[in-house]
């Protein structure tokens, strides 16, 4: 049964054009195909030509669990049955009860919050429907517009949230002894290593889905082959609109262009340096500290990172997990296999 939110974004995207849409960087993404558009006038156009039959309700299942709204372009804005045009979303309302009221109409509570975010996108000029703040750029506009949605708060620590679901799985990792949630069952875990395994292991957690088969991938790349192995899509490459390098991968282009074209990076105030989480940017750190904080504890050597030290702890395990194939012999660690085919097996071609 449709929450009554989509109820009546469903109820409003019938009666009226309206474009849903994603943000990605500098880019508008069509929320039924993942296409990327920089002009909004490009991006009306292809929902129009190339998703004529898909309805709102379609586009709520593809936002993922804990998300009850949707952004939508309203620039064009008008009366699906006569085309009288309309500036907010109260007057099309209006419009549509006193000329086009119908059984669906009479049945819909509009005193409902609608689940639609509106925007008004035309290019370099952005402008959020409620408070008509004009934005310089895409994502100055996104960050605006949250401010005006933030109406869940927390009693414990009074931090606020957009959605009553955010709030929730702040109260789980914050307020309770389970830090670690899954999004998509609200499962808790007490590592991010057995939350990581977790969610490996059930498919219906993978956090990517296809929009034709409903298939679900552990990464957007995986989906990409997908959508292209199975779908017939044409494979995508990113262009960064700053500095046109060309990237195959999403993951790449969104790293580079958050270090290299944005404020959002982490900088190391030792040499400058710029990178996208501030897990990296603390790992890096260690090669200016040179301080090795992570010691065996059965032959005590340190090391700089903890993953410097799991690996060095499988010398130490009975678990020969590498093993070579031309003598049989096995190894705790790949280096050291890499090293034995060197010197035993040189003139022997493998792909290690």
């Amino acid at each position: 049964m449709l929450q009554n939110y989509v109820k009546a974004a469903q109820w409003k995207s019938s009666e009226a054009a309206i474009y849903p849409f994603r943000m990605r960087a500098k880019w508008l993404m069509c929320i039924y195909c993942c296409d990327e558009f920089e002009d909004p006038a490009l991006f009306r156009k292809h929902v129009d030509e190339a998703h004529e039959n898909f309805t709102v309700s379609t586009a709520f299942t593809h936002l993922g669990r804990g998300k009850n709204y949707l952004k939508v372009d309203c620039s064009n804005m008008k009366c699906r049955r006569c085309s009288e045009p309309a500036d907010t979303h109260e007057e099309m309302t209006s419009h549509i009860i006193d000329y086009h009221r119908n059984k669906s109409t009479y049945q819909m509570n509009l005193e409902y919050q609608i689940g639609l975010h509106p925007y008004r996108l035309e290019k370099d000029r952005w402008m959020y429907f409620l408070c008509r703040e004009k934005l310089p750029s895409l994502i100055k506009l996104c960050r605006h517009t949250t401010s005006h949605y933030l109406d869940y708060t927390c009693d414990t620590c009074g931090r606020r949230y957009l959605t009553v679901d955010a709030l929730k799985y702040h109260i789980k990792c914050s307020h309770t002894g389970r830090y670690y949630i899954c999004r998509k069952c609200w499962k808790g875990f007490p590592s991010p290593q057995t939350k990581r395994e977790h969610v490996k292991s059930t498919k219906t957690c993978w956090p990517f889905s296809c929009v034709y088969c409903g298939d679900r991938f552990l990464s957007w790349e995986q989906k990409q082959r997908h959508l292209v192995e199975s779908h017939g899509r044409p494979e995508t490459s990113y262009t960064c609109p700053e500095c046109t390098l060309v990237f195959q991968s999403r993951k790449l282009f969104y790293n580079h262009y958050k270090v290299s074209h944005t404020d959002d990076s982490f900088m190391c105030t030792c040499c400058g340096l710029r990178f996208e989480s501030k897990n990296r940017l603390e790992d890096h750190g260690l090669g200016h500290t040179g301080e090795k904080t992570f010691k065996c504890h059965v032959c005590e050597k340190s090391f700089l990172r903890k993953k410097s030290l799991t690996q060095h702890l499988w010398i130490h395990s009975d678990n020969k997990r590498f093993v070579c194939v031309l003598c049989e012999k096995q190894f705790a660690q790949k280096v050291s296999l890499k090293c034995h085919m060197r010197s035993h097996h040189l003139d022997v071609n493998l792909e290690m």
